[in-house]
């Protein structure tokens, strides 16, 4: 299956990219593409275990299941006070 991942904010920054699209296994979690995101980059791990992903636009969780053509947008939290 197909998604698109976005960054947002200083995401896109810190890894210098704004969206590419990446290819998975059917049944993939929000961990999965993590995981392929991340595969020998400790950088991009660094930076990724510490956002907040949507998809389609709905906050989800590491374990929510991706669907064909989603979109996966990466942020960092937003603290108020």
């Amino acid at each position: 299956m197909q998604v698109t991942v976005k960054y947002q904010g200083i995401i896109t920054d810190m890894l210098q990219r704004k969206s590419h699209q990446i290819t998975l296994p059917d049944g993939a979690t929000v961990a999965d593409l993590l995981a392929t995101l991340t595969t020998d980059d400790d950088r991009a791990q660094s930076i990724l275990k510490q956002t907040r992903a949507f998809i389609d636009g709905k906050q989800a969780d590491r374990a929510a299941p991706l669907p064909d053509g989603a979109e996966v947008i990466f942020m960092r939290p937003i603290a108020g006070g």
